[in-house]
């Protein structure tokens, strides 16, 4: 508007003399006038161009600061087209629904001992001499509130639906400590919260099996896990009691009722540099044993270090994870306690992103007849095709010193053991904190 007035003001000035000796006032005196009134209508010419200089400018200011701002707020409306958005308190569906994971643990077992008990899948044997499904599970994982979840772990073999894990933790609780309540499996040294699938090998050590069964110690009951104080030097400590109904009939009863099994475990953890760490554990279980003839108890102890190398920034591709676990019981019988011991040594080489090359010696004494033994000699290599699958090979050597086993037939004879395994999974597949 105001450059429209400026052009017509100019436009009147030249045209009309009167307008324009009235309003700017020039001197009319002789022939000089014309002259002068020109060098006037020239200066006036040159102070409007420059004003439509100025309003150019302004103008393309004004564009570019109205851009800006536009670009100012893109970010924020488009963080807010992404996010959630709640209405009247209550979330969306779909953010109510677990993490649900379904996983299939397959493999296929060649021995040179071929005998239908050895073979056929029980309480200490996974299966032997032909193809198996060691377990499909599925699985569900969902924060319930700020200070609780659950999750639950569910799996078949072919012959029925098992309860793996079932349990609702408190977290965050007074004094440092978390409780857990369910079927669950305790904290006992380094591989009884594993769940097979899992295993640094495909079977659990000798002594594990041979106290515990093949699927480890469990049950249903209430734990608590404490954060303590620095203890002996080290960055971490805790400590995690636990009280289960007995589920486990190798060193405890699982045919009583009220008959309870206490376990104990302390951990200590140290960091030795930015890329290792070692773990000592000290754990402890008892409760009553299924003996006939009296009321007995059975008490397992186990002591454990592990080291672990993972160089920080290439931990995709080396790493080193070595344990290494004693374990010592004491079984009650007529005749008063049979004392047994076992160990093992279990190392994880990291060969690249896709391989990795583990290897374990383990000796074992049968708890309930401490003169029978057994060791193994296991070696296996893993190719992960990705994070959802991978395939293990397996060979190991079983030299025994035994006859007679719960639920088997004797003698048992040295063997040689081929075992290709193969895990997939679908969906989250959030394991547990191993």
């Amino acid at each position: 508007m105001k450059l429209r007035i400026i052009i017509l003001l100019n436009i009147f000035i030249s045209i009309d003399p009167v307008f324009s000796q009235d309003t700017l006032k020039i001197p009319m005196d002789g022939q000089d006038s014309l002259f002068m009134r020109m060098k006037i209508l020239e200066s006036e010419v040159q102070k409007l161009q420059q004003e439509l200089k100025n309003l150019q400018e302004e103008d393309e200011i004004k564009k570019l600061l109205e851009e800006a701002e536009k670009l100012s707020i893109q970010p924020e409306e488009e963080k807010l087209d992404i996010s959630k958005r709640y209405y009247s308190g209550a979330r969306q569906q779909q953010g109510l629904n677990p993490n649900i994971s379904f996983g299939v643990d397959f493999f296929a077992g060649l021995s040179t001992y071929d005998k239908t008990d050895y073979n056929t899948p029980g309480e200490i044997i996974y299966g032997n001499n032909g193809f198996f499904l060691r377990e499909a599970q599925l699985s569900f994982i969902a924060p319930l509130d700020p200070f609780t979840r659950g999750k639950g772990f569910f799996a078949t073999s072919g012959t029925g639906v098992d309860v793996d894990e079932v349990y609702l933790e408190w977290l965050n609780l007074p004094l440092n400590m978390n409780l857990k309540a369910g079927f669950f499996r305790p904290e006992f040294g380094f591989l009884n919260r594993y769940h097979d699938h899992a295993l640094p090998q495909f079977d659990r050590p000798k002594g594990l099996i041979n106290l515990f069964g093949k699927e480890g110690l469990a049950g249903a009951g209430l734990a608590s896990i404490i954060m303590l104080p620095k203890f002996l030097f080290s960055d971490a400590t805790s400590i995690e009691l636990s009280a289960l109904m007995g589920d486990n009939n190798q060193s405890f009863t699982n045919k009583k009722v009220g008959e309870f099994i206490f376990t104990g475990q302390l951990l200590n953890y140290y960091d030795l540099s930015p890329s290792s760490y070692i773990e000592l554990r000290l754990s402890s279980a008892g409760g009553k044993n299924d003996q006939p003839g009296g009321n007995y108890s059975s008490y397992v102890t186990g002591a454990g270090i592990t080291f672990k190398w993972a160089p920080v920034g290439r931990e995709k591709y080396r790493t080193i994870d070595w344990k290494n676990e004693f374990l010592y019981s004491f079984h009650g019988y007529v005749d008063g306690y049979y004392r047994s011991m076992g160990f093992y040594s279990s190392i994880q080489n990291k060969l690249g992103a896709r391989f990795w090359l583990n290897g374990r010696i383990g000796y074992s004494e049968i708890p309930y007849d401490p003169s029978q033994f057994e060791w193994d000699f296991t070696v296996c290599l893993d190719f992960w095709e990705s994070e959802f699958v991978f395939t293990r090979f397996q060979y190991q050597y079983n030299y025994r010193e035994t006859g007679i086993r719960k639920d088997l037939t004797g003698p048992f004879p040295n063997d040689h053991l081929f075992i290709i395994q193969v895990v997939w999974a679908m969906g989250p597949h959030k394991h547990e904190a191993y």
